[in-house]
């Protein structure tokens, strides 16, 4: 029986999101198989075991989401998420992995991943992750977002070369970092979407970033993440 109030696909479509997973544990692979297959608006149309394996079934395939485990037999999970957006760009690439430390989770926000992921995460972050992803969001699980505080503590100063941003920009890039989209945003702070949009294109500008992941990064390294579950700061 199909689990009900969560559908993929976004209004206007009927037809399921089709979902390739890349690990080489058969049993997990059939576990989040299981776990789609009750989710409506879904559809497992692959496994891969390997990177070649999955650069091959997202070419026959073409997938919406890939679930990415990082260790593969034939190359790093990384290597093969950049192989498969290099590819297959409009590709939704969630990492999906037993080993999150902060070498692995440092590699994947630099990466650009789109949700990162704990195999050791309840069903519901699964499921939290592929709505942030399908709004397009970064999701970063439990795990991975306070690995990515503990760096930000142990860092002796932020980067030498900051720009100046103004209380605003820190305010939107702080949302920005917490997973929140422009629409989002802009409902916390009573702005209009187009106000959002402004503040992202000054933030992208002076920073060089684009990606939300990217800007995440970025905010947790000038230590904006360090007050994340506090109130947001006054205009």
């Amino acid at each position: 029986m199909m689990e009900s109030g969560f559908t993929g696909r976004p209004s206007g479509h009927s037809s399921p999101q089709r979902v390739v997973i890349v690990d080489d544990h058969y049993m997990i692979v059939e576990m989040i198989a299981e776990i789609f297959e009750r989710w409506e608006g879904f559809k497992v149309v692959g496994h891969a075991a390997s990177c070649k394996e999955a650069l091959e079934i997202c070419a026959r395939e073409q997938p919406d989401f890939v679930i990415l485990d990082v260790g593969l037999p034939d190359a790093s999970g990384l290597d093969a998420f950049r192989k498969l957006k290099a590819s297959f760009p409009a590709i939704h690439v969630l990492v999906f992995s037993g080993n999150l430390n902060a070498a692995v989770i440092r590699k994947a926000l630099v990466a650009g991943v789109d949700g990162i992921l704990s195999k050791a995460s309840p069903t519901a972050d699964l499921k939290a992750a592929i709505r942030s992803v399908s709004a397009g969001q970064t999701y970063l699980c439990n795990q991975t977002s306070e690995t990515v505080r503990q760096i930000v503590r142990s860092r002796a100063a932020p980067p030498v070369d900051v720009p100046e941003l103004s209380k605003r920009e820190k305010t939107v890039l702080r949302h920005i970092a917490s997973g929140l989209s422009s629409k989002e945003i802009a409902a916390k702070l009573g702005l209009s979407r187009y106000t959002i949009n402004n503040f992202r294109a000054k933030l992208s500008k002076k920073t060089g970033l684009h990606r939300a992941v990217q800007l995440s990064r970025y905010a947790a390294e000038i230590g904006l993440l360090n007050d994340a579950g506090g109130t947001a700061h006054p205009w």
